[in-house]
């Protein structure tokens, strides 16, 4: 058996494709529940590289408890943290999309952090505790931005999911979306494992975004969605444009292109792969 590596949310969205994809590699994957996450870090076994994904990340919840989300995403962030201190084990961060508005398209890393809700508050928070950790007490930690994550597993109550629910059902006649003017940059949740089994750890903490390089419209997603399922309904916007509301965001990705990664799964790929499982899972329920 290779390395033992610890996957914080590793039976979440993301986490169940990380932990596949590193018992394939050979790792020995320890992915603790909520249970035993919340009894502290004191009895941990001992591992080699810690993945830390658990987090409350759906941004409409972050608006009604902003504490909760906090508590959840900063201070397990430093327990976390303080684990790899005491243990002197280094940490891949998997942060989110806390630039807000940002200055100019694509984004770098070093663009400034302007977190418009509560849920990026609490990774930018996050971000900063790694970096503290890094400087002050030498603990390895290399931290992700991914943009916006889809694939297969993902909650109903994101946008893809929706869609594609929406489109295969013969009871709904119209494609329902808020306001189809932002634009998203979109990347495949497996592109975003790759990506976490590829960048390195080192002493000096390294930002890296994920992202596809290039973003998309509410209202094309819709478009793309349609032309997968091979429906044809209206798309309908019934809402109007959200309090902060970013128009546009694209992922700078030369870093880790740099390293040799790069997205593999075009989004509309992506979703025909999303509508043929969906198509195929509707048609088994008994």
């Amino acid at each position: 058996m290779g390395a033992r590596v610890l996957v914080t949310g590793g039976t979440g969205f993301v986490g169940r494709r990380l932990c596949a994809a590193l018992r394939a590699q050979g790792f020995e994957v320890w992915a603790p529940g909520h249970a035993e996450l919340d009894r502290g870090w004191k009895a941990a076994p001992r591992v080699d590289k810690v993945f830390h994904l658990a987090a409350r990340t759906f941004v409409p919840d972050s608006w009604n408890e902003p504490a909760e989300f906090y508590r959840a995403n900063v201070q397990g962030t430093v327990d976390l943290l303080e684990y790899c201190r005491t243990e002197a084990i280094p940490l891949v961060y998997v942060s989110g999309y806390c630039y807000g508005v940002a200055d100019r398209l694509p984004i770098p890393e070093t663009a400034p952090l302007r977190p418009n809700n509560p849920y990026a508050f609490s990774k930018a928070a996050a971000e900063a505790a790694c970096r503290f950790f890094s400087e002050r007490f030498r603990v390895p930690v290399t931290i992700l931005r991914p943009f916006n994550v889809y694939g297969p597993g993902q909650r109903q109550q994101f946008l893809i999911p929706q869609l594609i629910a929406q489109a295969l059902d013969p009871a709904v006649p119209e494609l329902i979306v808020h306001d189809p003017r932002p634009r998203r940059d979109f990347v495949h949740v497996d592109d975003l494992v790759s990506a976490l089994c590829t960048v390195p750890v080192g002493d000096e903490a390294r930002v890296y975004n994920v992202g596809s390089g290039r973003s998309h419209a509410v209202g094309e997603i819709a478009q793309m969605v349609e032309r997968a399922a091979g429906t044809t309904k209206p798309i309908v916007a019934r809402g109007s444009s959200r309090a902060e509301e970013i128009a546009d965001a694209v992922a700078d990705i030369s870093a880790l292109r740099a390293l040799g990664w790069r997205p593999r799964i075009e989004l509309a790929e992506g979703l025909r792969q999303l509508v043929a499982a969906a198509r195929e899972a509707s048609n088994t329920v008994v």
